[in-house]
């Protein structure tokens, strides 16, 4: 089942994005969630614990733009927005701002096997000192790894 959002987005994203996503045969929609998964694989963004949801900074212009998600996607961006404190505009604008040529550098080598659409993450409960606690995985926990020995 599709789900569909609205976020609104800055007439100068929204050109690069398409540029980029019709030069690498990339729907809009899978260019941003790529962008975005490949943004939480390989950088950290700083978290603030105990905050509310930050919205990005209003642009005059901007386009409202409506994206039909996966499941397991919407799943995805609703957990980062809880994790991250960004609402969905301001993680895109975020994203693009401070990490999308490196997106595109790794979207375009040749060993490149097109892996950054979100595939699957996990989360475990546990209790520690008597805190209830859970820990997200994007990718297999290392433990599963290890034990395949695939580290």
């Amino acid at each position: 089942m599709n789900l569909e959002t609205t976020t609104c987005i800055s007439y100068e994203h929204l050109q690069l994005l398409k540029h980029h996503a019709d030069k690498n045969k990339l729907s809009l929609h899978s260019c941003i969630v790529a962008l975005i998964n490949y943004t939480v694989l390989h950088k950290t963004i700083a978290v603030k614990a105990y905050t509310r949801l930050s919205y990005r900074k209003r642009y005059i212009q901007w386009k409202r733009l409506h994206i039909m998600l996966l499941e397991h996607e919407y799943e995805f961006i609703l957990d980062l927005k809880k994790v991250y404190k960004m609402s969905f505009a301001k993680l895109i604008a975020y994203c693009i701002d401070n990490y999308f040529y490196e997106f595109l550098e790794a979207l375009e080598k040749e060993d490149n096997t097109d892996n950054y659409r979100c595939g699957g993450y996990t989360f475990r409960f546990f209790l520690e000192e008597g805190i209830q606690c859970c820990q997200f995985y994007w990718g297999p926990p290392p433990e599963i790894l290890t034990n395949l020995n695939i580290t």
